[in-house]
């Protein structure tokens, strides 16, 4: 306490002058209109743009909630999007199966650990078996597909994505130059750009165009059809082979990938099963 009181008596002056100042301060702004408005307006509109960057502060720190606000959302207009395109689908067929309308659903996730470099790239996702998570599960993000689930704890999934060299996921290209006609076709990483994947076995003959829309074929498990995959953006000569090398520019970024969807088949075990039991079939 005597501290405090000798440094207010040593700097007595300036402390005296200070105070002074703001006496003559305030008895101008309040005894003349023309600086009581000015002091008046600028104080306002120091106040305003403090209290905007104080929301701004205050919103930058509370965007891992919206973000997973959003992403619960997106996951539920998902769920009601498939819902229905399948409702439609049935009320043009004279089957009801509630099964097939409601056969896929979206759970979100939040991506908490990720590779983009490596030969074979992988994801880990916040939610796991607890959350009816399972092997085998299609993943994909607004923009596009990631991979498939390959390991699963209780809270806790892998992800092994489409950035593999021993992966490959069947799709389908429409082709601008046929009027949209879709050929068949896969894609496997080539292990050089995170941004780009090869499309594979597609004849010289096709008329493969850059601009070329990439999208699932709904020939697996994993993903419906018509997710976007990536676009066409270079096409490389040949001089020796019979096929197109082309290169995809894929649709997810997964630099940035923070949240994803898991896709659940409900169908998924039964449609395993079934392929399973044909390889028994006995040859002729």
């Amino acid at each position: 306490m005597q501290a405090i009181f000798d440094f207010v008596y040593r700097f007595r002056a300036t402390f005296l002058f200070l105070i002074l100042q703001i006496i003559c301060f305030l008895m101008i702004v309040r005894f003349n209109n023309y600086q009581k408005a000015y002091f008046l307006n600028t104080a306002s509109a120091f106040s305003g743009k403090l209290n905007a960057w104080a929301n701004e502060v205050n919103n930058y720190f509370h965007l891992r909630e919206v973000n997973q606000a959003l992403s619960e959302e997106n996951a539920r207009l998902n769920n009601e999007l498939m819902r229905l395109k399948q409702s439609h689908f049935e009320n043009l067929i004279p089957i009801r199966n509630e099964a097939i309308i409601s056969k896929y659903q979206f759970e979100p996730a939040k991506v908490v650990n990720k590779t983009i470099h490596k030969l074979r790239n992988f994801i880990t996702i916040e939610k796991g078996s607890a959350n009816g998570i399972q092997k085998d599960m299609g993943v994909i993000t607004s923009e596009g597909i990631v991979g498939r689930v390959i390991e699963v704890s209780e809270h806790y999934a892998v992800v092994s994505t489409i950035l593999h060299n021993q992966s490959t996921f069947s799709v389908k290209v429409k082709l601008k130059n046929l009027q949209g006609e879709a050929y068949l076709s896969y894609i496997q990483w080539d292990s050089r750009n995170f941004r780009y994947t090869k499309l594979k076995d597609i004849p010289l003959s096709i008329p493969v165009a850059i601009g070329d829309t990439v999208v699932t074929s709904g020939y697996n498990v994993f993903f419906p059809e018509k997710i976007m995959v990536g676009v066409v953006e270079r096409i490389n000569p040949q001089k020796t082979s019979t096929f197109h090398d082309i290169d995809v520019r894929l649709s997810t970024d997964f630099n940035t990938l923070s949240y994803v969807y898991v896709v659940k088949n409900r169908l998924q075990q039964e449609q395993t099963e079934i392929e399973k039991d044909t390889t028994n079939i006995p040859r002729k």
